[in-house]
């Protein structure tokens, strides 16, 4: 029962971050919108009080400690503060720069095992994975058509090693 508790608020606070996150994404997407007097365009910050109000929870597959998201200005600040110790950064976009979600990412160590299958909630997601070698693959729909690539990594000395994934 006391399982069952803790699993329920687990979801609930997870669903609760969803909704905050994404109600601070519309009202900020306002505030992109809107253009300087030379025509650039105003990025809006978040502020620290904005970033400590986001709820992050890291999951746990086969040892591996992941977090992904990255939807709007404050989330996006949220997780790139919280995940600084990560050993692996993975960014998905498309060329012209607009963050890409809702894609499915693979990755392989060296010996070609399957350590992580997971979807990502958002543009970023971040790994805690031991030194070594891998193949990270990052999988899904674009534009109706079902798209696959693949990136090589090493992760060496506790240093964050990126992983850029563009579509067209």
């Amino acid at each position: 029962m006391v399982a069952l508790l803790f699993f329920m608020e687990f979801i609930m606070l997870r669903y609760l971050s969803a909704v905050v996150c994404f109600s601070l994404a519309l009202q900020l997407s306002a505030v992109e919108a809107q253009t300087l007097d030379e025509g650039a365009i105003e990025k809006p910050v978040a502020t620290q009080e904005e970033v400590d109000a986001v709820l992050l929870l890291p999951s746990l597959q086969n040892g591996i400690s992941y977090i992904g998201g990255g939807i709007g200005v404050v989330e996006r600040a949220a997780l790139e503060q919280w995940a600084k110790n990560y050993s692996l950064r993975i960014e998905m976009a498309t060329k012209s720069g607009a963050y890409v979600g809702d894609m499915r990412v693979r990755v392989f160590n060296a010996l070609g095992s399957l350590v992580l299958d997971a979807p990502s909630d958002g543009p970023l997601l971040y790994l805690m994975l031991p030194d070594g070698r891998y193949k990270v693959e990052v999988s899904g729909l674009r534009s109706d058509e079902y798209v696959l690539q693949s990136r090589e990594v090493n992760v060496l000395g506790g240093k964050q090693v990126r992983a850029f994934f563009a579509w067209p």
